[in-house]
């Protein structure tokens, strides 16, 4: 997960911040490091679930997640995928080349990224735009599942989640095994005392997983229709998390990136036109709608 190999930037403030209430907390039993009961599973075929999978790039072996995305009545010549930033960016800093996806982290399937855009290549300082999207060098076998972007902000996802609505995570532990889902979780409402509470370009989430999970889409199941609304970016509690103390709701939450904003235009877009005729195989969105540069 982002945030726990770095060493600046916003880690390094939420550990100075958190570091004082840590050592006041006296640890619980916690079977799943985070939320007590662990509600983490793997994959099952029912579950609909298939164009998830792994990114793999060379010297790395990190193995973020990616999720196979479409629009309704849209059928491209290439496949698009969704993920994180931070995906592509390895210990030293510098963007990783030759990246491939593949779906269910089965590699024979796998297919090259040809271009990529992101939201920033400074995760680090700018969490808060930590998105990537892909464009696949084909378009991938048809049974493959695909999410539908949607934008739902945090309110709306409260009143969903109340109804009761179905949210789930998918990613898997470390930089190996099965793709895994946790389920009977989704967006929370801020608090006060969240580090990213004025931040209403992620939403925070209850969702149990491990270092590993970067990238996972969280995913909502409404009305026979899977929707991306978010992309797992950073983990709850990294000190504690590592040590095996549970979830505190006064600390940094799990965060997700909405799928909103330019990172939603991105999607359409390149959903719509595929990847631009450019000598580029990278570029970093820009705000106020100036053109993209070059990574």
């Amino acid at each position: 997960m982002f945030g726990l190999g770095g060493t600046t930037g916003y880690r390094a403030l939420a550990a100075r911040l958190l570091l004082p209430a840590i050592l006041l907390l006296v640890p619980t039993p916690s079977a799943a490091n985070i939320f007590g009961t662990d509600d983490r599973r793997d994959i099952a075929p029912e579950d609909g679930l298939s164009g998830i999978g792994t990114i793999v790039c060379e010297g790395t072996t990190r193995r973020p997640t990616a999720a196979l995305v479409t629009l309704p009545g849209t059928v491209p010549g290439r496949d698009v995928i969704a993920t994180v930033a931070h995906a592509f960016l390895g210990s030293n800093g510098q963007r990783l080349e030759a990246c491939e996806f593949w779906p269910g982290a089965d590699a024979s399937l796998s297919a090259p990224i040809a271009f990529l855009e992101t939201g920033t290549l400074n995760p680090e300082g700018n969490w808060h735009n930590d998105w990537a999207v892909g464009v696949l060098d084909r378009r991938l076998p048809g049974h493959l599942s695909r999410l539908v972007p949607r934008a739902l902000d945090a309110r709306e996802a409260e009143l969903k989640r109340r109804n009761p609505a179905h949210f789930l995570l998918v990613g898997h532990n470390g930089e190996r095994g099965p793709l895994q889902v946790s389920e009977r979780c989704g967006p929370v409402a801020k608090t006060g005392s969240d580090l990213n509470r004025f931040d209403a370009r992620v939403f925070n989430h209850d969702c149990d997983m491990m270092p590993g999970w970067s990238g996972g889409p969280l995913v909502l199941k409404e009305n026979g229709t899977d929707y991306l609304i978010a992309v797992n970016s950073t983990e709850v509690n990294a000190i504690t998390h590592i040590s095996g103390r549970p979830y505190n709701g006064r600390m940094n939450p799990n965060t997700a990136v909405r799928v909103d904003g330019v990172f939603l235009e991105t999607l359409q877009r390149l959903l719509k036109s595929g990847a631009p005729g450019s000598a580029s195989g990278c570029l970093v969105a820009s705000m106020g709608g100036m053109p993209a540069l070059p990574c």
